[in-house]
């Protein structure tokens, strides 16, 4: 078998990590659905990263996969509240092929069809409210087509039926269909190749890392920020009338603060800001400002507004900052949440310009504010954000053969039974006109393996390399080999 698709839920974020609109954003380069806003990142169902779980949906999300299959082997970690039936469905095309349906009782069944489809087999067994549990199955898709069912490792049952209501006796889309349930650790294989061909993996768990350091680099530095540029709410709060407002910010790598931007959530013509950056000393800011930006005069509702340095101020590493605005006018402006716990104001006439050692109220709305940095030397830090912020966080290249690969913390269980497969997912579009392809790369001792390649389009979206063997040894992964692995991206032509 080979591993066809997985998704641990991670990549989208943390908990409350965004607003709907930029959710259904990221779920889209995976993810299929008219209501892809309505999901929510939760807390994760096993020990590492994130789950999902979607509110009243008029579609129900789908995977498309790369072509049909007869036959499927998967799992899922899931979640029920048991308030409506719901669980994950096999499509041909849109045609519901046959579906795993927990229903309100807590009993699992598979149909024919969707999940009010006729019931080939049901358990005996019930699974409780709100209790987490491992779904795993083994379908292949015919007239009269061979299926079973597990449970925590544990058969519920098994059988032949009607598993496909197309023409065709196979599936090209996976759904997960339930607006109570919280999604986790899926996988799905096919029936090829001679890796991962246990049928049953029993309850494996996705781990996800983010770079942390460049192995060996050829793209360029595109942009990077300071601080978070997502709001998470769509409330709004005005720091008010000649005002200075702050947020404490924590760098990475050296660069240069090139401006400070926050998002007005009203239309001024009149107002006017001037970024700032201030020292800290002991959580406060100090001194007179680092610099002083250039004045913007007009705000535009929910269009970013930025005010750059004329001579962009040298941030050390790994160092706490002040970064905010002055201002002449009370202008609502974006929070990243809703806690009045990360913003600090304090009363400034703004034809004086900005105070020295100014004495700030704490305590204040959680401002989305940051900062736009240049001269950062190395390429992880651009692509370390959790989720990805497009084009204000990037690298790039348009040489055929450059190649960007990282390396990645260590698995946080130090010595898993097993390592099914290496999965590298990059956040990737194209700018140019031309023709470009990209291929995922894993390299591991001296090799260094490409997945296939795959062209990008012009807006953003996930492209996925698996490496179900390590390319060292061309046999099963073992955590040493995947904790010294470097892996990333190259422009393959």
């Amino acid at each position: 078998m080979a591993l066809l698709f997985c998704d641990g839920f991670d990549k989208y974020g943390p908990v409350a990590g965004v607003t709907a609109t930029i959710q259904a954003a990221l779920l889209a380069g995976e993810w299929t659905s008219a209501s892809l806003s309505l999901a929510n990142i939760v807390a994760g169902l096993s020990n590492t990263g994130y789950a999902v779980s979607f509110g009243v949906i008029t579609t129900a999300p789908y995977k498309t996969l790369a072509t049909s299959y007869s036959r499927l082997i998967g799992g899922i970690r899931i979640q029920s509240t048991l308030a409506s039936a719901g669980g994950v469905t096999f499509l041909d095309s849109a045609t519901n092929q046959c579906s795993i349906t927990i229903n309100t009782t807590g009993l699992i069944s598979i149909r024919t069809g969707g999940t009010s489809g006729t019931a080939l087999s049901t358990s005996t067994v019930s699974v409780s409210a709100n209790s987490t549990h491992y779904l795993e199955w083994d379908i292949t898709f015919a007239a009269s087509g061979a299926y079973q069912v597990w449970l925590d490792g544990v058969s519920l049952f098994s059988g032949t039926g009607a598993t496909k209501s197309s023409s065709n006796s196979s599936a090209n889309q996976f759904q997960l269909n339930g607006t109570n349930i919280i999604y986790d650790d899926l996988y799905l294989f096919d029936t090829t190749g001679s890796t991962n061909n246990a049928v049953l993996l029993t309850s494996p768990q996705i781990e996800t890392q983010f770079p942390n350091a460049d192995s060996s680099v050829q793209f360029s530095f595109g942009a990077a920020i300071l601080g978070s540029a997502y709001a998470t709410v769509s409330t709004t709060g005005a720091p008010g009338a000649n005002e200075l407002f702050l947020r404490k910010v924590t760098t990475g790598p050296t660069g240069q603060l090139a401006s400070v931007a926050c998002i007005p959530q009203a239309t001024s013509a009149g107002a006017n800001f001037k970024s700032v950056v201030y020292a800290d000393s002991a959580g406060s800011p100090t001194g007179s400002t680092l610099a002083t930006g250039t004045q913007v005069t007009g705000t535009t509702s929910g269009t970013t507004l930025t005010s750059s340095f004329a001579s962009p101020p040298t941030l050390s590493a790994s160092t706490a900052y002040w970064l905010g605005f002055i201002t002449d006018t009370s202008v609502n402006l974006s929070l990243t949440d809703n806690a009045t716990v990360a913003g600090s104001k304090a009363a400034n006439t703004y034809g004086s310009g900005p105070p020295t050692n100014p004495t700030m109220t704490t305590g204040q709305s959680s401002w989305l504010i940051y900062g736009n940095m240049t001269g950062i030397a190395v390429d992880w830090y651009e692509e370390d954000i959790n989720p990805p912020p497009g084009d204000i966080s990037y690298v790039s290249s348009s040489t055929s053969g450059n190649e960007d690969l990282y390396s990645f913390p260590a698995l946080t269980t130090p010595n898993p039974a097993n390592i099914y497969s290496v999965v590298v997912k990059g956040y990737i579009r194209r700018t140019d006109s031309g023709a470009r392809t990209v291929s995922i790369q894993c390299k591991s001792g001296g090799t260094d393996s490409a997945a296939t390649t795959v062209t990008p389009g012009t807006t953003y979206g996930w492209i996925d390399g698996n490496f179900d063997t390590d390319p060292a040894t061309s046999s099963a992964w073992g955590a040493s080999g995947v904790n010294s692995a470097t892996s990333g991206f190259k422009i393959a032509s």
